[in-house]
């Protein structure tokens, strides 16, 4: 069952879960944006508040199984991905 960690700016959109969770048919591997959309289907706005104009908004990193993805939106997932978005830090 691939996990996705919602960030906590988002979880307002998951009724307050921290990360949720699909089960993908054994040795399928879809892209996270795949994986995103069917997330969405139950979470509306979920995939819409990590993207600016079809992509990931700028700064935040992508991290599949403990590993930082450059691939963004097409990074492979598979059904024991664990994926967590970390937002950008600022501040002064």
């Amino acid at each position: 069952m691939a996990t996705v960690h919602v960030p906590a700016l988002l979880r307002h959109l998951t009724g307050g879960a921290e990360s949720l969770h699909l089960t993908l048919p054994a040795g399928e591997r879809i892209t996270l944006r795949a994986l995103l959309e069917r997330l969405s289907a139950d979470h509306p706005g979920l995939m819409d508040g990590l993207l600016y104009q079809g992509d990931l908004m700028p700064g935040i990193a992508v991290i599949v199984d403990n590993d930082q993805s450059l691939m963004g939106l097409l990074t492979k997932v598979e059904d024991s991905s664990e994926i967590r978005f970390v937002p950008p830090i600022v501040g002064g």
